[in-house]
């Protein structure tokens, strides 16, 4: 029997006399739509994955900065380290413990942040997450706290303009963990997740630190650097290393805002 032609159109099914054809192009439609079934499944399987390769990327690029400030900072803790580091000072003791400290929760946020921004392990290990939170807001307290003191105190190698921003630098990381534990406290998730990102970004950011020193003498031979860290890039580091990845996260924050808003007015 030839194949049956339906008048307005060619449909999915036509049945003619108890006879049912589909028509090519629907089943290739069909096939589009399972390859595309497919390929979605296929890439949600790939989610955690290309997670995983980023934490370990991200972790190698991190290891000598963590390794650097975490062994320094337990050193300084059970060592004397008079005439070996700049940090050390006999004549304050307590000054110096606070501030080797401070390195070495510092090294440890550095690797506790990125676990905490990854969904696939917010979602599926929900104990972690609390565990690795509570850790960071500890550590994130006593980092804080110790840049606080030791720039007041002590003072920075950039005179007074790095301590005033290194003290700033220290008050915003812990507002930001104080912020993110009584924000779950009152379970208030949404306020509670931004502030965990503001705290996030503020850890990761010591690190990127060091990271804009590297690639900024790889690319200028470091133009505007001093030893006593007041030139121009100094000065530009002071500051931007922690706010501009700040304004970055604000502007995400409020793009996210408007998109979602938009969403619900179309739906």
């Amino acid at each position: 029997m030839p194949e049956p032609y339906c008048g307005r159109s060619y449909v999915e099914r036509c049945s003619i006399q108890g006879t049912s054809w589909t028509h090519p192009q629907t089943l290739a439609g069909k096939g589009f739509d399972m390859i595309q079934i497919t390929l979605s499944n296929g890439l949600r399987r790939f989610m955690p994955a290309r997670w995983l390769v980023a934490i370990v990327v991200l972790f190698v690029l991190m290891a000598g900065f963590v390794r650097h400030s975490a062994g320094l900072g337990i050193a300084g803790l059970i060592r004397d380290l008079n005439g070996l580091s700049p940090f050390y000072a006999a004549d304050a003791p307590w000054i110096t413990g606070i501030m080797f400290l401070h390195m070495f929760t510092g090294a440890v946020l550095t690797l506790q942040a990125p676990l905490q921004l990854v969904g696939a392990i917010r979602r599926r290990s929900r104990r972690f997450h609390r565990w690795n939170g509570r850790a960071m807001i500890i550590f994130g307290l006593f980092t804080g706290f110790g840049g606080i003191v030791y720039a007041t105190l002590r003072g920075t190698t950039g005179g007074l303009f790095m301590d005033i921003s290194s003290t700033s630098y220290g008050i915003l990381i812990f507002i930001a963990a104080v912020q993110t534990y009584r924000l779950a406290r009152a379970k208030k998730w949404k306020q509670h997740e931004r502030w965990g990102w503001r705290l996030s970004v503020l850890v990761i950011s010591s690190w990127l630190y060091r990271m804009h020193y590297v690639i900024w003498d790889r690319l200028t031979g470091g133009w505007g650097v001093t030893p006593d860290m007041t030139g121009p890039f100094d000065r530009f580091q002071a500051w931007g290393y922690f706010l501009g990845y700040l304004l970055l996260l604000e502007i995400y924050f409020i793009y996210a805002q408007s998109r979602k808003k938009r969403g619900l007015a179309r739906g």
